[in-house]
C-alpha cells in the first residue's frame, strides 16, 4: 500500500482556543468637593466657636481668669465679623495670647471665609467653573485676568503689601509712643485691624483712638489702609488700567466710595465743627484728618470722638453711610456700594425716561438689578427688626443709640454710643446675631439668585400703580 505524503503547498491551519478569564475592573471615581452655599455660614460657626473656646480659657485674659461665655461669644462674633463692638476692653481685658487669638480671627473673616476655602480646593486640585467662581466671589468678567489662581496669588501679595506697609509707617509712631516690645506689637495689631476694617484697637480703657485725635499722621496712615481694605483688591488690581478702560463696576465702585466719603468729611465738618461740638478747638489741618478718619470709617468703626456726644443730625447721616458699605469682595460690610449705586443708575435711568438702567454707555442687567434691591431691602427689614428687639430686650436705652448699635452691627461697623457694654445679656444675643447676618446676608441673597431666569411658565403682565 502506497503512502500519499503530503505535497507541496499544502498549509494546515490551526486555531487556538481562547480561554476565557475574568478580570475585576475598579474604577476609582475621584472624589470632587462642590461648594454648597451652607458651607460659608458652617466655616463660619466652627472658627466662631473655636474662638469663643479660646478666649474664654484663663491662658487669654490679663487677670488669669476664666472670661464668661457670653463676652467670650461676642468678642469672636465681632472679631471674625469684623465688626470691633466690644463688650470689654481689648487692650485692657486680653493678654497678648487673646490679643492674638483675636487678629488671627480678624484675618480668617476679613477677606471671607471663602477665599480661603477656595485656596484649599485649589490645592486639592479642584478646578473652578462658572459656579464654582460665582460662589466665591470671583465672578469677574469685567476683569483681564481670569485665571483663579493667578487672582488668589495677587489677592495674598494685596494683603502682604497694604499690611506690611501699613505696618512699616506705623511702626516709628508706635515705637516712639510704646517703646520696642509693646510698639511692634501694636504696629502690627492695628495695621491688621485697619486694612481689614475691624475697628479693634490696643489703646485701653474703652476711648479708641481719642487720644490721638491731635496727631494727624497716624490717623491718615489708617485711614488709607482701611480705605484701601473697602475698595477689594478686584477694584484695586483693576486701577492699573488706565480710566477710559475701567469696568463698570470699577467705575461705579471708584465714584461711590471717593463720593461717599467726601459727603462724610462734610458731615462732620458741618455737624461737629464749631462750639460745644466733637471738633471744637481743632486746627485745619487736624480738624481735616478727624473728619477723614471718621469717614473712612464709616466702614471700620475706629473712632477719635466720643461718639455719644455727636449731633443727632450727624448720627443719622453716618446711619445712611454705614448701611451703604464699602465694595463687594472687600473687607467691608454693608449692603455694598455696588448694590447703592445700581440704585442710583436705576433711579437716574427712570427719571431720563429710560427703561433699562444705563451707565458710561453699558446697560445694567435685569438680574443684577433685583440683587440689588431684595439686598437693600432685606437689610433694611433685617435694621428694623434688630432695633425692635433691641428695644425689647433694652427698653431703657433711647431709640436713636439703639438705631445706631443695630446699624452698626449690621453693617459691620463697630462704633457705638456708649450701648454696647450696658447691653443686656439677650440684647448682646440680638447683636450678635445681627453681625453674624451683616457678615453674610448680602453674599447668600446675592449667590442664591440664579444669572439667568428659570422662568418655564410666563404670567401676563398687569398694571400696578405707582407714585
Amino acid at each position: 500500500m502506497r503512502r500519499v505524503g503530503k505535497r507541496p503547498g499544502d498549509v494546515r491551519v490551526r486555531r487556538g482556543r481562547r480561554r476565557t478569564s475574568i478580570v475585576d475592573v475598579v474604577v476609582q471615581r475621584r472624589r470632587q468637593i462642590r461648594p454648597r452655599l451652607w458651607m460659608v455660614p458652617s466655616a463660619f460657626a466652627v472658627l466662631i466657636l473655636l474662638g469663643s473656646l479660646l478666649l474664654a480659657l484663663p491662658i487669654s485674659s490679663e487677670s488669669g481668669d476664666w472670661t464668661s461665655g457670653s463676652v467670650a461669644l461676642f468678642t469672636s462674633v465681632s472679631a471674625i465679623c469684623v465688626t470691633g463692638l466690644v463688650r470689654v476692653d481689648t487692650a485692657d481685658h486680653w493678654n497678648a495670647f487673646g490679643e492674638v487669638v483675636i487678629a488671627l480671627l480678624i484675618h480668617a473673616g476679613g477677606l471671607g471665609v471663602t477665599m480661603y476655602a477656595g485656596a484649599l480646593l485649589l490645592v486639592l486640585g479642584r478646578r473652578f467653573g462658572l459656579r464654582e467662581r460665582q460662589f466665591f466671589g470671583i465672578e469677574l468678567a469685567d476683569v483681564a485676568v481670569r485665571d483663579v489662581r493667578v487672582l488668589l496669588r495677587r489677592l495674598l501679595l494685596f494683603v502682604v503689601v497694604v499690611e506690611g506697609a501699613t505696618f512699616v509707617l506705623l511702626l516709628p509712631w508706635f515705637l516712639a509712643e510704646d517703646g520696642l516690645r509693646a510698639g511692634v506689637w501694636r504696629a502690627a495689631f492695628h495695621a491688621i485691624s485697619a486694612f481689614n476694617n475691624a475697628g479693634f484697637d490696643l489703646m485701653g480703657g474703652g476711648r479708641s483712638l481719642s487720644g490721638q485725635a491731635g496727631d494727624a499722621y497716624p490717623l491718615l496712615v489708617m485711614g488709607v489702609s482701611a480705605f484701601l481694605g473697602s475698595l477689594s483688591f478686584v477694584t484695586v488690581f483693576n486701577l492699573r488700567r488706565v480710566p477710559r478702560l475701567w469696568s463698570l463696576d470699577t467705575r461705579l465702585v471708584v465714584y461711590g466710595m471717593v463720593g461717599l466719603l467726601l459727603v462724610g468729611m462734610l458731615v462732620v465738618l458741618g455737624g461737629e465743627l464749631g462750639s460745644g461740638r466733637v471738633l471744637e478747638g481743632r486746627g485745619v489741618l487736624s480738624a481735616l484728618a478727624n473728619a477723614f478718619f471718621l469717614s473712612v470709617n464709616r466702614t471700620t468703626g475706629m473712632t477719635t470722638v466720643d461718639m455719644s456726644l455727636l449731633q443727632d443730625s450727624t448720627t443719622v447721616a453716618l446711619l445712611v453711610l454705614m448701611f451703604i458699605g464699602g465694595a463687594s469682595t472687600s473687607v467691608a460690610g454693608g449692603i455694598k456700594i455696588g448694590a447703592f449705586m445700581v440704585s442710583v443708575v436705576v433711579v437716574a435711568s427712570t427719571l431720563r425716561g429710560r427703561h433699562r438702567p444705563q451707565a458710561f454707555g453699558r446697560e445694567i442687567p435685569q438680574v443684577i438689578v433685583l440683587r440689588a434691591i431684595a439686598i437693600t431691602m432685606l437689610g433694611f427689614a433685617t435694621h428694623v427688626a434688630g432695633t425692635w428687639l433691641l428695644a425689647l430686650t433694652d427698653g431703657d436705652v433711647e431709640l436713636l443709640p439703639l438705631l445706631f448699635e443695630a446699624m452698626s452691627a449690621l453693617a459691620n461697623v463697630g462704633w457705638s454710643q456708649g450701648v454696647t457694654a450696658q447691653l443686656s445679656d439677650e440684647g448682646a444675643m440680638v447683636v450678635v446675631a445681627l453681625m453674624f447676618l451683616g457678615r453674610l446676608g448680602s453674599l447668600f441673597v446675592a449667590l442664591s439668585m440664579p444669572d439667568r431666569p428659570e422662568d418655564v411658565i410666563r404670567y401676563p403682565e398687569a398694571s400696578v400703580r405707582i407714585g
